[in-house]
């Protein structure tokens, strides 16, 4: 079943069922215990948003989807799978998806192969999308790699930066470029490329999706502190009680000082009261109403960047999606 969001545009529907047939069905050499999990994992509910939006920029590009726009959408999916499952061994959540986590499962070890597995089978898609498409093998090589380091430097930054109460904007923000944004940039970029173009043709579509990537993420970081878990689909204000400083809170310190001696507090504690008091305290301050202006900022990059795009008459109507995507923001 695809969701929701995709429910008036039939093609990339019709792709979409496409890209999971694609993620089950190409899968070898695992564990079938491992593998039932990773099946479960696909056939959760899920947005599917960064496989739609390659298909999006495919569809612009074309005028179709092609299957080698298939098998990179699928690589996308995978990849970003894998990155969930890392997380919540990190995060040690109990769910994902509406399933059982993993880590939980089985155990931390095999959910980290797992994870790890699946970068391998990504690659794998990755690399049949480009015998189809027939463009330069070291290009898109390059690519991949790019993305992977990108992705897990902003792992890496991101566990570093925990419980760090003098975090700042600055590193937030080159943080989540890594943790989430490139994974959107890389999704429109393979979305966009075409047999014969130079990949250098297709890097507005790569910051038109990383720009769309930012603006998700500090969207997401705007419903931690304001929506219910099942609407959210994680615990609520699963963040800050993980050393994780996003953007409401860090904009909310830099107004009122006395929430980061709340922060330092809070470390190492499982009180909701003085979780409820910080709150309440990001509340009062403007940081929520900054954190929609910036993601609007990069939301206005995306539409200046798609532009750009060479997509003949076509162009990419990403208007609506964003509309669904402010939809959660109150």
């Amino acid at each position: 079943m695809v969701h929701q969001i995709w429910k008036n545009h039939t093609e990339i529907q019709s792709g979409l069922k496409e890209v999971k047939r694609i993620m089950l069905t190409e899968m070898k050499m695992i564990h079938p215990a491992v593998r039932e999990k990773i099946v479960e994992y696909i056939e959760a509910p899920g947005k599917y948003l960064r496989s739609g939006l390659c298909l999006l920029f495919a569809q612009a590009v074309d005028g179709e989807i092609k299957p080698e726009k298939l098998y990179f959408a699928a690589y996308v999916e995978v990849l970003h799978l894998a990155t969930l499952i890392h997380d919540d061994v990190i995060d040690e959540a109990e769910m994902r998806r509406g399933i059982v986590a993993a880590h939980r499962q089985f155990s931390n070890r095999i959910a980290i192969y797992a994870g790890d597995y699946l970068m391998a089978y990504a690659g794998r898609l990755l690399a049949k999308g480009i015998r189809l498409i027939q463009v330069e093998k070291d290009e898109t090589d390059s690519l991949n790699e790019r993305l992977i380091e990108g992705i897990l430097a902003g792992e890496l930054a991101q566990l570093m930066n925990q419980f760090d109460a003098s975090m700042s904007m600055k590193r937030y923000l080159k943080q989540i470029q890594g943790k989430t944004a490139f994974l959107f940039g890389m999704a429109c970029q393979l979305g966009s490329l075409q047999n014969g173009t130079s990949i250098k043709k297709t890097s507005p579509a790569f910051r038109a999706g990383r720009s769309f990537g930012m603006a998700f993420q500090l969207r997401d970081d705007v419903i931690d502190y304001q929506l219910a878990a099942q609407e959210s689909g994680k615990p609520a204000r699963q963040d800050i009680k993980n050393g994780i400083y996003t953007a409401p809170l860090l904009l909310a310190m830099e107004e009122d000082k006395s929430i980061r001696q709340d922060v330092l507090c809070l470390i190492g504690s499982k009180e909701e009261a003085l979780l409820d008091q910080i709150v309440d305290k990001i509340n009062r301050t403007k940081a929520k109403e900054r954190t929609h202006s910036l993601m609007q900022a990069y939301l206005s990059k995306m539409e200046q960047q798609t532009s750009l795009l060479e997509a003949g008459d076509r162009s990419v109507d990403l208007k609506w999606l964003i509309e669904k995507m402010l939809d959660y923001y109150v």
